[in-house]
């Protein structure tokens, strides 16, 4: 049951009855390779996911469970955190089959496409790990902006880490999906 469809990716809500939305969401707690990215020092079991996809689900947003080539390949969401300011944070995990095939950047183009056209965002952030190149590029090619980065602002299995900041405005996003008007103009005079 899709809920938005992107270009390369369905996203439906992340449901916490459904056993292959929670496995998803347990193995980018509980895979290595995930935790040395994110902030989590430890796994979850099957009932502490799903408490924390319910959690999640209570938020002004949405928390949906990505799937491309007909299966489940992790889970992306979008919350508004500032009801005043209307601004909002995505986040994003692609499980490692699923990893550089694009499905995390167009989650978080879609994602950005219904918090700015359904929730009336005014901005919104992501945050990420900044040793994380992989993830750097995700929001990069979402067309969202490096803002700074927070020193040493994260602390997973001992060590501190450094936490890029991105954002994304919504008239940089509306400028990103309009038709350039200049190249149409210019076509025409040709």
């Amino acid at each position: 049951m899709s809920f938005l469809c992107g270009e390369r990716v369905e996203l439906e809500p992340l449901d916490p009855d459904d056993g292959t939305h929670v496995e998803a969401y347990r193995e980018t707690r509980n895979l290595q390779p995930m935790r040395e990215t994110g902030g989590y020092e430890a796994g979850l079991t099957a009932a502490e996911a799903r408490d924390r996809i319910r959690e999640r689900r209570g938020t002004e947003g949405a928390i949906c469970a990505i799937r491309a080539e007909g299966t489940v390949q992790g889970w992306a969401g979008v919350a508004l955190h500032d009801d005043r300011a209307r601004e909002g944070e995505v986040s994003y995990y692609v499980l490692p089959g699923g990893q550089g095939k694009g499905y995390a950047t167009d989650a978080v183009r879609t994602l950005a496409a219904f918090a700015f056209d359904s929730l009336n965002a005014h901005s919104l952030v992501g945050r990420v790990r900044a040793d994380n190149d992989p993830s750097r590029r995700v929001v990069e090619k979402a067309d969202f902006t490096h803002e700074g980065t927070r020193r040493e602002s994260l602390y997973t299995d001992g060590t501190y880490h450094d936490v890029a900041i991105y954002g994304l405005l919504r008239e940089e996003f509306e400028a990103a999906r309009a038709p350039d008007d200049a190249e149409e103009g210019a076509d025409e005079q040709d």
